[in-house]
Order: C-alpha cells, then structure tokens, then sequence
C-alpha cells in the first residue's frame, strides 16, 4: 500500500468540510471574516510560470493570471497544455533545468512521491499555515505528503459523479434519478429507445478507466481498493463478472462512440446523449460554454450499487500544484501559491471553473452545490480516490490501453484482465 492510502479518510473528510462551508450561499463567511487567523497579506514580486493541463478555455485562463497576479504581486505566465501525454512529457524534459516552470500541477498519490523521493519539487511543510489561514482545510495537506513533510498545495479537490440531461430523461418517461443499478440500467434502455444514446464518452488518451473504476466499485467497493492495492488479481473470477455486466452495456448500445471531449459536451448539450461521467468543475463549462442551464437542464445523480443497500461511490481527485525544486523562478513561485487562495483567485476558481478550494467563495451553481452535498452525506454515498491515482503508474498505463481495446471491442474480457495482471505481477511483486 502507498502512503498516500493512510491519508484518504482524512483528505476526504477535509474536502468535505471545506466544500459544504463554500456551498452555504452568499451567506458563506469570508476567509478574513471566519475564526482563522488573519494569512500573511505580504504579496511577493518577480514572474513565474505556472504549467498546467486543467484548463483549455484562454479567456479563463487570462481572468485567472490577471486575479492571481493581482491577489500575489507575482507577474503570473500561465501555459495550457490540453493533451495530458504531452504536457508529462514537458514537464519530465524541463523540470530539472532552471528554466523549469516555476509552478505546475502534477497528480496525487504515486506520482507526487516519484517526484520527491527524486528531489524534483520543493517542500512546502512550512508554508501551509498560510493556505490554512486563507480558507484551505488542514486535513486536505496529509493528500500531499510524503514522510511527513508537504510537497504541494491543492489546485482542486474535484467529485466524478454522472452528470445528466434533465431534458433527455423527461422525454423518455424518467422522472426521477436511478436509486438501484438495476434501475439505472432500465433507464438507459428507455432513453436508448427514445432514440438516444444514453452514456456519451470521450476519446482522451486516458479516459477508458472512466467507467472501469465506476462499474467495478458499484459491484463491490473492496474489489476496486484490491486490484488497486495489488492484493486480489484483475483476472479474478469476480473481475471477469464485472467486465461482463459492463460488456452487456457496451453490446446493448447504451456507450456512444468515443470523440473529443467538446464534441461529448456539445453531444450531451443538445440532447444526443444522456449522460456522462465527469468531475465537478465539468457543470461551469456546460453551462457558460454550451447552453445548459443548472438545476434546469443539467443535473448530478452517483451511479448506484449493484447491491441494494450498497452505498455509491463518488470518485474524487485531488490536484496537486507543485514547486520545481530547480526553477530560477523557485522564491518568486512560492510567493505566488502563498496567495493562490485569496479572495480574487479564488473567484475566479468558483465562478469560471466550478472548484471551491476555500471557506471563503459561496457556490451559486445549483448542480455544483448538488453534488457538494451528496459528497457530504457519508450515509448514502462513499468517497473514493480515483484510479489513475490510486494504482502504480506502470500498472495504469498498460491497463489504459487494454481498457480502450475492451470499449472497441478489439480485447476480450479473458484478454484485458489478463494483459493488465502480467504487469501487476511484475510491479506488485518487486
């Protein structure tokens, strides 16, 4: 198990805190109005990049570097990478030159602890008494440790829950969300016989572990945290039936084709799909980018467990910024995620991303807060890390590729567990 496992409950718990105190409405305190001391308000000087792959919208990304720039006194430089392979390349061919970025957003989990067992990002321990100060969760730092020291500072903490098209689901006679997986699976024939296709996908690189992890976590929540953990095998019997119910799906044609993700958003938008799984900060972009209306058009349900009195599971991801340990610009960036979370940078979050990172940002949006307080509610529904953080990146990426082979029907399930397994036996058993 990594160490990063023992830190879940208490990141979760954090999360959970500070998204239903930002969800609370305009009544919402701010971070200088709440109990918390006052943070340092000493803004920093000189320029820095920050790199990151989160964001594809260059209007946003401009309201983000002038509030950033405004809220730091750090002349932000901020490049968007939209393909996910391309900007890992980036950052391993720069990060130990002095011209590395100055800040960039990385994942939690294994791929933090690579970067600082190899001295590649500074420690930040001693600066989250300001992030604290500002509105951050204490709890949301045990995310971005590593023998006992901080390595990062949250850029967000997002939920995946399925996102629907209200129009979609009334046109098809489905007037209220799925509470059994036996009935999200009658409402997706209902919708497929409303001429529509009811889940939509998208053809990124690295998405066919969407549906992996939801389906194997709805059947059982403990297999998924095994075959993570390396403690029960892919090619297990109990695998084998949950590749089966999902393979029933794929033949009955409830997944569409895979496209680009603007193409599954404009799809899903106009009502030639029904759903799709995707993460919290995905409502701020149908909505000021597609048409959708929160709470009218667009809304959030957890896929429910294949068990009857089985929770859902809510996958979240929590995205780490980091410092380049070997940037020239290392003080100037440090400065500027020391103000990350004030007030004008945090708006923008909110507003143009849906991502509450503070006490300090009242959430408006009808779906977001939706989705805040199912994540909330430890009764019904359960918070788990999702995939591509929560396994070794060798396992990961061979199990990406035979993943995309299954959705296309170019593997069979013996095959995909199979190939997936070869190589956990190889990093499991080092």
């Amino acid at each position: 198990m990594f160490k990063f496992k023992n830190a879940v409950a208490l990141v979760l718990s954090a999360a959970l805190l500070v998204s239903t105190a930002a969800g609370c409405g305009s009544s919402a305190p701010s971070a200088s109005g709440s109990s918390a001391p006052a943070a340092s308000e000493a803004k920093g000087a000189g320029s820095a990049e920050f790199w990151f792959d989160k964001g594809n919208n260059q209007e946003i990304v401009d309201r983000l570097a002038t509030a950033w720039k405004s809220d730091s006194g750090v002349d932000l430089k901020i490049t968007n990478f939209p393909d996910n392979a391309a900007y890992q390349t980036a950052i391993q061919q720069s990060i130990d030159q002095p011209s590395a970025p100055g800040l960039f957003t990385w994942w939690s989990g294994p791929q933090l602890e690579t970067l600082v067992k190899n001295g590649k990002v500074a420690d930040l321990t001693d600066e989250w008494k300001n992030y604290i100060a500002d509105g951050v969760s204490p709890d949301i730092e045990k995310a971005f440790m590593v023998d006992g020291k901080a390595y990062a500072a949250p850029y967000s903490v997002l939920y995946n829950t399925c996102l629907y098209n209200k129009d979609v689901f009334q046109k098809a006679g489905i007037t209220e969300t799925p509470k059994t997986f036996d009935e999200f699976l009658a409402d997706c024939e209902k919708i497929k016989q409303s001429g529509v296709t009811p889940i939509g996908l998208k053809n990124d690189s690295w998405a066919s572990f969407i549906w992996f992890e939801a389906i194997v976590a709805a059947y059982e929540p403990q297999l998924y945290k095994d075959i993570c953990s390396g403690t029960k095998k892919y090619n297990d019997p109990e695998m084998k039936t949950v590749l089966q119910k999902w393979k029933d799906m794929i033949d009955k044609g409830y997944f569409a084709k895979p496209v680009l993700y603007s193409d599954m958003y404009k799809d899903f938008a106009k009502g030639q799909s029904a759903i799709i799984l995707e993460a919290s900060a995905t409502v701020s972009d149908l909505v000021k980018n597609y048409g959708m209306t929160s709470g009218e058009t667009l809304d959030s349900f957890v896929l429910p467990s294949v068990k009857e009195s089985g929770k859902g599971i809510i996958f979240f991801e929590a995205s780490p910024i980091c410092i380049s340990q070997n940037s020239k610009d290392k003080e100037s960036a440090i400065a500027a995620l020391r103000n990350f979370y004030k007030p004008a940078t945090q708006k923008v979050m909110v507003v143009d991303n849906g991502i509450a990172n503070t006490t300090g940002v009242p959430i408006e949006d009808k779906t977001i807060q939706n989705i805040i307080n199912m994540s909330s509610d430890s009764s019904k529904y359960e918070m788990i890390l999702r995939y591509y953080e929560n396994t070794p990146s060798d396992v990961r990426d061979v199990a990406l590729t035979a993943l995309s082979k299954f959705m296309d029907g170019a593997a069979s399930i013996d095959d995909t567990l199979n190939t997936i397994q070869a190589k956990a036996d190889e990093v499991f058993t080092k």
